[in-house]
């Protein structure tokens, strides 16, 4: 049991004893750990919650396969503790020798560098882009840059700069990693507890032990919470780096994903059975977030708006939750009891999702409704997978978010669907069935009325998109 972390920064190795270094907690963010402590002020504080890209850094680590990864994400969401292991690259890092990377090249020849305020963030996002040796295309650069926002003009600019690199002959970067700890972190330090369990078996040993404790697995929505409610302790067990929950596993029947499988990541997976699912999750929030945020952590914030169950509801994916005493499937359906409630016992956890591989014959449509593209929570959205055979629908099973205190399935729509005829008819008469079923309210995402409607029409919708 230790109470330092070991990572590199920018190339130099660099070691923490949270004991010893009065200032500094496993909890605070990578962004104040730069600007305040280590004096790297290139990477920039803009909102503090992630919304914004201007504190965005590049995250090198191993996966579950020894491979090393790179990831851009969100300085001021990633906490101290969570580099263990890692490679953290700044704005101050991307240069080399004195000379500029091809990105940072191509924007100063191309002027999409700015006011200098959002450009470190611009930069990282599309080193991280370079670093995995994706091309540089419009499309490609817009989801890359989905979570950075100008202040300045507009973003032409650095989209034709960025296209620009493609001219260059690329360098593979060979990115050092410290060596591989697992050896166990504990630090309890001015009322606050930091743990950080290297397996499946220490985690859940601790979770039984101090079921009170919050789980934290890429703090994308812990670490708002601490920015905008200063708690004065903090007791987290941080799950980031356990291998036995990032797993992608599939079988003859099913595609099994590890709790603690990033976004991105799952959206990947899923992407090659269901392809709609790369638009749909191409909207939860941006790349770095997806990059950190945890397909367990959505689910277990039992958000009634979340984006991940109402797919998971589509698909009757099933979790499998876990304690040290026993292991335990439901059906998806079954988790949320009630706003912000869900199922699971004080000692467990979410292990794994699995989903059934599709037939030939299933569909898969689903949609997220939100006032802006990126970046934004949703209003309301609707997921929908079902069969066709000879023009009839059949396995027909539905996710709703925002309609309801918690993401719901509705089981007129699915009973009403089933037999009948593929055809507009069919879900135009279906609409009625969302005002029988729903009796949702209004807030600052949405009326009820805009609610209701939408819902109707994405019904439509659905037919138009899989006729």
């Amino acid at each position: 049991m230790k109470t330092s972390v070991k990572f590199i920064l920018n190339g130099t190795p660099v070691e923490i004893d949270f004991i010893k270094e009065k200032r500094l907690f496993p909890h605070m963010t990578v962004m104040d750990y730069l600007r305040e402590h280590a004096h790297l002020t290139g990477t920039k504080e803009g909102c503090g919650i992630g919304d914004c890209g201007a504190c965005t850094v590049c995250l090198a680590e191993r996966d579950v396969f020894g491979n090393t990864v790179i990831s851009s994400v969100n300085g001021c969401l990633i906490m101290l503790g969570m580099l263990e292991n890692k490679h953290l690259i700044t704005i101050e890092g991307v240069a080399k020798n004195g000379k500029l990377h091809p990105v940072q090249q191509s924007l100063v020849e191309k002027r999409g560098s700015q006011c200098g305020f959002c450009s470190p963030g611009m930069v990282m996002s599309a080193y991280g882009h370079y670093l995995n040796k994706k091309p540089f295309t419009r499309s490609s650069i817009e989801s890359s840059l989905s979570g950075n926002l100008c202040r300045c003009t507009g973003y032409e600019s650095i989209f034709q700069a960025l296209m620009d690199i493609e001219r260059y002959e690329r360098n593979d970067e060979n990115i050092e990693l410290p060596d591989n700890s697992t050896e166990e972190l504990f630090i309890e330090k001015e009322g606050c507890v930091y743990i950080k369990p290297p397996d499946l078996q220490s985690l859940l040993k601790y979770k039984r032990w101090y079921p009170q404790y919050t789980l934290v697995s890429g703090a994308s929505d812990l670490s708002v919470k601490y920015k905008t409610e200063h708690p004065g302790s903090v007791t987290l067990i941080d799950v980031s780096d356990i291998d036995e929950l990032k797993g992608i596993a599939i079988d003859k029947d099913n595609l099994t994903i590890g709790a603690n499988t990033s976004i991105e990541s799952a959206k990947e997976a899923l992407s090659v059975y269901y392809p709609q699912v790369s638009e749909y999750l191409s909207t939860f929030a941006s790349l770095q977030i997806r990059n950190k945020a945890s397909m367990a952590g959505s689910v277990a914030g039992a958000s009634p708006v979340g984006d991940i169950m109402p797919l998971l509801l589509a698909l009757r994916a099933r979790i499998v939750l876990t304690s040290d005493k026993s292991s335990r499937t439901i059906e998806s359906r079954d988790f949320n009891t009630a706003y912000r409630k869900h199922i699971m016992a004080d000692d467990e956890i979410i292990e794994k999702f699995i989903f059934r591989l599709p037939s030939d014959k299933q569909k898969l449509f689903c949609s997220k409704q939100s006032k802006r593209k990126d970046m934004d929570i949703s209003s309301m959205t609707f997921c929908i997978s079902l069969t066709i055979d000879n023009g009839i629908i059949g396995n027909v099973s539905t996710g709703f978010g925002g309609m309801a205190a918690v993401p719901c399935a509705s089981g007129k729509i699915e009973e009403f669907l089933t037999g009948r005829s593929f055809v507009e008819e069919t879900f135009i008469k279906a609409k009625s069935l969302v005002r029988q079923e729903f009796r949702t309210i209004s807030d600052m995402r949405g009326s009820a009325e805009y609610r209701l409607m939408v819902a109707e029409n994405l019904l439509i919708k659905c037919f138009n998109d899989l006729k």
